[in-house]
């Protein structure tokens, strides 16, 4: 590449969850957040599918493997960042819909932000812009 070129364009697409139950995290994802889930694709040795965000083109992509072994989520990642206008209520729904809280609702300079973790493991942090 030369100086003169310019570097081709490199968004973020998605983030991929493995979940032990699709349908009941699809049902999550839904219910808390309000995603939609698009086509089902179901090959040989697993299920997976994209959920959206109304006008967002980052998806959230669960799999689930056919296999029955259990996935390790593990230490190296970080949670699952989700911006909001409402962290209280989102994080009432997720509460509701099977969630634990990790770390209780903070105000870190112009944000307040919580932590909880889904029914299926996977560290959620939500973030609300103060005014």
């Amino acid at each position: 590449m030369t100086a003169s070129a310019s570097a081709p364009s490199c968004d973020p697409g998605f983030v991929k969850l493995h979940v032990p139950d699709l349908d009941a995290a699809i049902a999550y994802f839904a219910a808390v957040f309000g995603w939609t889930a698009g086509q089902l694709l179901d090959l040989a040795d697993f299920r997976q599918v994209a959920l959206s965000a109304p006008g967002n083109p980052f998806d959230v992509i669960l799999r689930c493997w056919k296999d029955g072994q259990p996935r390790e989520i593990g230490n190296g990642w970080g949670p699952l960042g989700v911006r909001t206008d409402d962290l209280d209520a989102v994080l009432a729904r997720a509460l509701d819909n099977g969630s634990s809280m990790v770390r209780e609702p903070t105000a870190a300079g112009a944000v307040r932000f919580a932590i909880l973790r889904t029914p299926h493991g996977h560290e959620i942090e939500l973030i609300q812009q103060e005014t």
